[in-house]
């Protein structure tokens, strides 16, 4: 336990300011980014035992959100915002399943079935419930990646050099959080690096989550072996969102 003591003085040693050509070794306990432990991430209660300090989950949250490539403006959707009164049947099932959802990912991450997916009419909310699982799931410590569909693969064709990067860490992350799949249409290109991602995920029990305005038949006419593994991982937590557009559509309604 002394040596870790000392191994941590060293590191807070080893991270002080550069000022003026100067180093500075000490600090003001209000200049650490965490004062409880003075950025060491140890407590050391005595000469011989020490936790682990809560600024260390809390760095590992904020390095997942920055990692999640999930705006700012996005951050702050979450279930107790989205509008529930009022709204037709589909949006409450949604909303319904994706409360669901997100409490019984620690029981479903690892089966075949660990998937959701919200399909149907534009402005009914699907982009809403599913980042406020993402945003939930990220302070639960599990890393979400956001991949909007149409503007994902025309940042990919900008540059194709950087697709085999951009593929794996899809292919790695925690969840997959597909925002509307096949928006305006899907080339080959796009198909098959979708059906590599997903087949990977799929194979690998790895959840996924997907908005589309496409329902589960469109998907299927797309492509059947794609759509059919998006329907299956997703099955217990599948809703189609259909119905009278000027009420489901909230740019539309009163």
């Amino acid at each position: 336990m002394a040596d870790l003591k000392k191994k941590a003085e060293e590191k807070l040693a080893n991270s002080t300011n550069q000022e003026n050509g100067q180093t500075r070794t000490s600090q003001p306990k209000d200049s650490f980014e965490c004062p409880k432990c003075e950025d060491r991430g140890l407590i050391f209660t005595s000469n011989d035992s020490a936790r682990i300090c809560e600024c260390q989950e809390q760095r590992k949250i904020k390095r997942l959100f920055k990692s999640s490539e999930i705006t700012e403006e996005f951050r702050r959707l979450g279930f107790g915002n989205f509008i529930v009164d009022g709204k037709p049947e589909p949006v409450v099932n949604a909303f319904k399943s994706a409360v669901k959802y997100f409490k019984s990912f620690p029981d479903i991450r690892k089966d075949r079935k660990n998937s959701i997916a919200l399909l149907g009419n534009p402005g009914a909310g699907k982009t809403h419930l599913l980042i406020a699982v993402a945003n939930n799931l990220l302070n639960n410590g599990i890393s979400v990646h956001y991949f909007p569909y149409r503007e994902g693969f025309d940042e990919i064709k900008d540059n194709l050099d950087a697709l085999e990067e951009k593929a794996q860490r899809m292919k790695d992350v925690d969840v997959l959080l597909i925002d509307d799949l096949f928006k305006r249409g899907a080339t080959d290109f796009e198909v098959k690096t979708m059906y590599s991602i997903v087949n990977y995920r799929y194979l690998n029990h790895k959840p996924i989550m997907v908005s589309s305005e496409f329902l589960v038949d469109d998907l299927l006419e797309v492509d059947e072996a794609l759509g059919s593994r998006i329907v299956e991982m997703t099955k217990d937590y599948l809703v189609e969102i259909v119905g009278d557009r000027r009420q489901l559509n909230h740019r539309l309604a009163n």
